[in-house]
């Protein structure tokens, strides 16, 4: 069975996890998003304790709530100098500890082309650096860029803020206050306090369109497969055959769409729904934390069930797909959470975009 990615990348922290990754849920003032429940279990999920425990950071192992947060710097007081596409730019404070009264971001370098609107994603390298001591909390320069959907709205405020209005090509640095993050409470897993600032520095390798929903030609499914029924910002229904269901994979376009072909390697963005064969009952969706969230994974990478990977793989933007998954094709015989060892799965899945 592929094992499910697991967040423990600090910028990681401030996206919010569906049920899927394993992200951790951030729990500050700025972020919409609740905790997925822990034994719901999507196409790359393992059984774990609730997100939501594990996400916001509890006071303890971190700096005191109580501290006094520096409040009095300027973005005009760090300075980012170097980097290529391989190695992080080096960031140097003015003065230390760093910190800043509101949100704050100045583009040091503009790109062109279209700026980053709620149908984006904005594809990106960036250093991640705590303000209060100068560490590095995250980089990945020195791995590859990484895509976040900017009109997902539990993705944290903060970051969401500066991936807004940003360009192909440019170089952006962005302070962060508490507020913008995890809060008073800070997040100990992250490695950040409650009077934390958090400077973000990223340059935009690329920005993706993303579609709302599937589009293009209507497939009609072939007969006794399950019917779904999709629903505009919340899961898809299901009505199950009375049947057994099949044991190998099925693989069934709703919409073909007219997009890119999706090659093993690109990194996807998909809404789905997912629902037991035994009984249509909805164990997982994306639309379940947020209307306007996706999910993200590299196709064949391994980093969700092999239904998916094999299913996603060739078909093109746009497409809605459902996915049959018998379990060898999904959790073998251990099951995952609420999903038994000899559950076959059903997925809708809409193919919003890829890079």
């Amino acid at each position: 069975m592929p094992a499910a990615r697991r967040a423990t990348r600090a910028l990681t922290a401030l996206t919010a996890a569906s049920a899927l990754t394993l992200g951790l849920v951030a729990c500050g003032s700025g972020s919409s998003s609740s905790s997925s429940s822990s034994t719901s279990a999507g196409p790359g999920s393992e059984a774990s304790g609730s997100a939501s425990a594990s996400a916001g950071g509890s006071a303890s192992g971190s700096a005191s709530a109580s501290a006094t947060a520096a409040t009095d710097g300027s973005i005009d007081d760090i300075k980012v100098s170097g980097g290529d596409d391989k190695t992080a730019p080096k960031i140097d404070l003015a003065k230390q500890p760093f910190g800043v009264a509101k949100y704050t971001s100045k583009v040091l370098k503009e790109g062109t082309g279209d700026a980053t609107n709620a149908k984006s994603v904005a594809v990106v390298d960036y250093v991640l650096v705590n303000g209060t001591d100068g560490k590095t909390l995250d980089e990945n320069f020195s791995t590859e860029a990484a895509g976040f959907d900017v009109g997902d709205e539990s993705l944290i405020q903060g970051l969401r803020a500066a991936l807004t209005g940003v360009k192909k090509g440019s170089r952006v640095v962005a302070a962060l206050t508490p507020n913008d993050t995890f809060g008073p409470q800070g997040n100990a897993q992250a490695g950040v306090a409650g009077t934390d600032t958090l400077i973000f520095v990223f340059d935009v390798a690329d920005v993706v369109t993303k579609l709302d929903a599937a589009t293009g030609k209507t497939v009609t499914p072939k007969a006794g497969l399950p019917k779904a029924t999709w629903q505009e910002g919340k899961p898809a229904t299901f009505e199950m055959p009375k049947s057994d269901p099949p044991k190998e994979l099925v693989i069934q376009k709703l919409i073909e769409g007219e997009g890119a072909k999706v090659e093993k390697g690109d990194t996807v963005f998909v809404t789905y729904t997912g629902a037991l064969w035994r009984n249509g009952e909805v164990f997982d969706s994306s639309f379940k934390q947020s209307p306007t969230a996706s999910f993200s994974f590299p196709v064949g990478a391994g980093k969700v069930v092999a239904g998916w990977d094999k299913g996603i793989e060739g078909q093109k933007v746009g497409s809605r797909l459902l996915l049959v998954v018998p379990p060898k094709d999904g959790y073998g015989d251990a099951g995952q959470g609420d999903i038994k060892g000899d559950d076959t799965m059903v997925f809708v899945v809409d193919i919003l975009g890829k890079y």
